[in-house]
């Protein structure tokens, strides 16, 4: 939901239709509703329903088609245009669809994308323009809590958004994560992380250190993957794995389940790749149940 131009489509389209950033381009405005049904981990079904921006449509889903819009909805994704010249107007929209849905969906999750932040060249500028939208949203919401998010379709920022998105959908992630974790201690693996297969978006992850895992560069890898797959395509030649060694690590990226890849990446020089290999192989089985 959200204006016309925000560029919602576009996002769309990138994430779920394969398009690069610079194809989104010739896309055309979305007339009234497009509805769209993605396969996601195994049954799980996104129903993704594209609203039209245009002022009469707006007004017809506030009002005429409210129950239609806003009944039995789980996620509410509202784009805000950083070059709007009207963000009152944006604001009091975002306000109405939040009515509509207190009143038909009031467990439905709100996300909140601050989109086409590569006008904004700084970083510590991009991070405050971000924190200033968190205020007024979070000021704004009631009962809603939305998670905000910078995007642009030029860089990993709408994976890592759309991969917090995903991850609140799938029923069984902490199951998943968990064994994710076990996975990666029985391997001496440094780090794992669980793609879904059509999308590249991160599943989840876990690392063999203390520290955090890194979302930043696994939503960079996950974007690099993706655009080499659709190169791989062009030319004919399906994408199967992806296998880098150096002194310092060796990287993986290979098929695991139906519904996901995995990357794993190991740092100790004495793991030969071909255990590592088989330590997927041998892991496949048990996460279908899991993922499938």
């Amino acid at each position: 939901m959200g204006r016309s131009g925000a560029g919602k489509t576009s996002m769309r389209s990138l994430i779920f239709a394969n398009y690069s950033a610079s194809d989104t381009r010739r896309l055309g405005a979305t007339i009234d509703v497009e509805h769209s049904t993605v396969q996601f981990m195994g049954d799980l079904g996104l129903n993704i329903w594209d609203c039209g921006g245009q002022h009469k449509y707006l007004d017809n889903y506030l009002n005429e088609q409210k129950e239609s819009i806003f009944g039995n909805v789980e996620v509410l994704i509202f784009v805000f245009d950083l070059e709007t010249t009207n963000k009152d107007r944006e604001y009091t929209l975002y306000d109405e669809c939040l009515l509509n849905l207190a009143q038909y969906s009031r467990d439905a999750k709100v996300y909140c994308l601050v989109h086409k932040m590569d006008k904004i060249l700084d970083s510590d500028q991009k991070a405050a323009m971000v924190e200033t939208y968190k205020k007024a949203l979070n000021k704004r919401s009631d009962m809603f809590q939305p998670g905000v998010y910078g995007t642009s379709i030029w860089d990993h920022t709408l994976y890592q958004a759309w991969s917090q998105i995903v991850y609140a959908l799938v029923p069984n992630m902490a199951t998943i994560k968990r064994h994710l974790s076990n996975f990666c201690r029985l391997t001496d693996a440094a780090e794992v992380v669980l793609f879904e297969r059509a999308t590249f978006l991160v599943v989840c992850c876990t690392s063999g250190d203390e520290d955090e895992p890194q979302l930043e560069k696994y939503m960079t890898i996950s974007q690099g993957i993706k655009h080499y797959r659709n190169t791989c395509t062009e030319q004919t030649s399906p994408f199967r794995s992806v296998h880098i060694r150096t002194r310092a690590y060796s990287l993986f990226v290979e098929p695991f389940t139906k519904s996901t890849y995995i990357l794993v990446i190991t740092a100790d020089p004495e793991i030969e790749p071909a255990v590592t290999k088989a330590n997927i192989d041998a892991a496949r089985s048990h996460f279908a149940k899991l993922a499938d």
